[in-house]
């Protein structure tokens, strides 16, 4: 069979990082051989498959057995990656039976780079019309992330703000975001609308459609009316690569098939290059597991060389924190986090047995309008299979913003490129809506006050306002995770304000037939308090509150 060269880099890289650890430095003892390693060098066929599982019960038995599920289900099927003959062995002997999706994902690798060469000669020779906003022809790396995010903001710097987020990943990255709204250097209390992209570093089109979008917007505002609107009345929020350490990995270093973060042993940073040695490849930590809603529960293993390993323990990843800073410090009420595959729009609950949320109706009208863009199915997230710790278990469980995980494509984590301009713009039933409509959709349902809450009022002009909250998450087993909101906005020049709002109650308390406040305050620039109160809003109501203490001393 034949093998990409990437893949043969991976051996000179495990051993240049091991002159670069050098001999006095502390590393770990060897790993025990990696039955996926050992495939690649036994020249093992590396295989998608279409596990037979009939019953949820099958679905439960086929999560033990700690395979590589690729995030494609149906009522009777899981996909899965097997990694040479031990995989396939291990199937045999638990009884499943199966078909072949892809019969070497390898060789397909090669195969996606010739369509893609032949992609881009198409769009610049003018023969293939579909282009993206952005122009692209080819999967970005991670410097062409960090080159375009700063491009756009050098571009549009009444329109997009850049930040950083507050940790850096393990390998040491600065992770990096765009918000995008007009005078968006006014802290002025519109909602946010989140999307971000590449939580498991072989999902490119996750990083590409997030990244597209923001082009998008930027290009058609003043152009076409519904982006103006939007634009003028929420805040979009990108981060297009959650995962630096591992894209970097998949995309640049070799190990295209790379999922998780760079953890290789828990509590401790890796060294320079660790992640990259074969040995390793296998480690990490899935983000998408690693968030405190019912961390530690069904669908994330406890094993760290299994692809839905959960870590140590709750937000133990700086990359997972990352997201859940962004969302405390915003009043997002609109989450998609981009995923592949499996052509489908995810909303919570993630796992059967935690029952419908409070907010079915609304949440599954929001997705089923976007589903029927892009022509995936509308669905709950256990549907695909169990998970939790996923980032809408903690976000919507804790803020009540409605989020979804959008999982893009048919049968493949990263195809030609040519397939992201068609999850973009749609093809065959979809053509000229698909994900670009379904994302137009989640931002207008932003904007719509019915979706969320709005606290108005009057206080002085220039003072801080801030929305706060302090309470427990609870993972699976019980064991309380502090958290907390805390989002600002400042009282306009008129001395009337406008914030909308999640409702102050989360839904977790709503099902517990309970009721919760914000705690605001209106403060002085340098951080005095001059007035603190509590709000009680629920989602769809407006309620006034006058800072009238706050104006007589500001």
């Amino acid at each position: 069979m034949f093998h990409p060269a990437r893949w043969h880099r991976l051996v000179p890289l495990a051993l240049a990082a091991a002159v670069a650890v050098g001999a006095g430095s502390q590393v770990q003892a060897a790993a025990p051989p990696d039955h996926k390693v050992q495939a690649y060098q036994n020249a093992e066929l590396i295989q998608l498959l279409r596990i037979h599982t009939p019953t949820a019960a099958d679905k439960k038995r086929l999560t033990t057995l700690d395979l590589d599920q690729a995030e494609s289900a149906g009522k009777d099927f899981v996909d899965v990656v097997a990694y040479g003959n031990q995989d396939r062995r291990l199937l045999t002997l638990a009884g499943f039976k199966w078909s072949v999706l892809e019969d070497d994902l390898v060789g397909a690798d090669k195969e996606r780079e010739a369509a893609d060469a032949a992609y881009a000669r198409g769009v610049q020779t003018k023969a293939i019309k579909a282009v993206l906003p952005s122009g692209r022809t080819a999967y970005r790396t991670l410097a062409d992330y960090t080159n375009d995010l700063a491009a756009l903001a050098a571009q549009y710097p009444t329109k997009v703000k850049s930040f950083t987020l507050k940790n850096t990943s393990l390998e040491g990255r600065t992770i990096r975001g765009i918000e995008v709204s007009h005078n968006v250097n006014t802290n002025d209390g519109k909602p946010v609308f989140l999307m971000v992209g590449l939580h498991h570093a072989r999902e490119w089109p996750s990083g590409e459609l997030t990244m597209e979008f923001a082009y998008d917007l930027l290009k058609n505002d003043g152009v076409d009316p519904r982006i103006t609107n939007i634009l003028e009345k929420s805040r979009v929020i990108f981060v297009p690569v959650v995962n630096p350490d591992g894209f970097n990995l998949s995309r640049t270093l070799g190990y295209e098939m790379k999922r998780k973060n760079c953890r290789i042993t828990n509590g401790q940073l890796p060294t320079t290059g660790q992640c990259a040695q074969s040995a390793n490849q296998s480690r990490g930590t899935d983000l998408n597991r690693n968030y405190a809603g019912f961390w530690g529960g069904p669908g994330a293993s406890t094993s760290l060389t299994s692809e839905t390993y959960r870590g140590a323990s709750a937000f133990s990843e700086p990359e997972s924190r990352n997201i859940q800073s962004l969302v405390s410090a915003n009043q997002v009420t609109t989450l998609i986090t981009n995923h592949t595959y499996s052509n489908l729009v995810l909303r919570e609950p993630g796992y059967a047995g935690a029952g419908n949320t409070p907010d079915e109706a609304l949440y599954k009208s929001l997705g089923d309008q976007m589903a029927a863009q892009n022509g995936y199915d509308s669905q709950f997230g256990y549907e695909l299979y169990d998970t939790t710790g996923t980032t809408e278990d903690w976000s919507y469980y804790a803020t009540g913003g409605l989020g979804f995980t959008f999982e893009h494509g048919a049968n493949s984590f990263h195809p030609a490129f040519s397939n992201v301009v068609n999850y973009y713009y749609g093809s065959g039933s979809t053509a000229g809506k698909g994900n670009r409509e379904a994302y137009l959709i989640a931002a207008e349902s932003t904007i719509n006050a019915a979706r969320h809450s709005v606290i108005t009022g009057t206080g002085p002009a220039g003072a801080v306002l801030r929305l706060k909250k302090s309470f427990n998450t609870k993972t699976w087993n019980g064991t309380n995770i502090p958290d907390m909101l805390d989002t600002t906005m400042v009282v306009p020049a008129g001395g009337s304000y406008t914030w909308h709002t999640n409702p102050s109650t989360r839904p977790i308390v709503v099902q517990q037939g309970g009721t919760e406040s914000w705690t605001m305050t209106c403060e002085r620039p340098t951080g005095q308090v001059l007035e603190t109160r509590q709000v009680t809003v629920a989602r769809g109501a407006s309620v006034t509150a006058n800072l009238t203490t706050c104006a007589a001393t500001f």
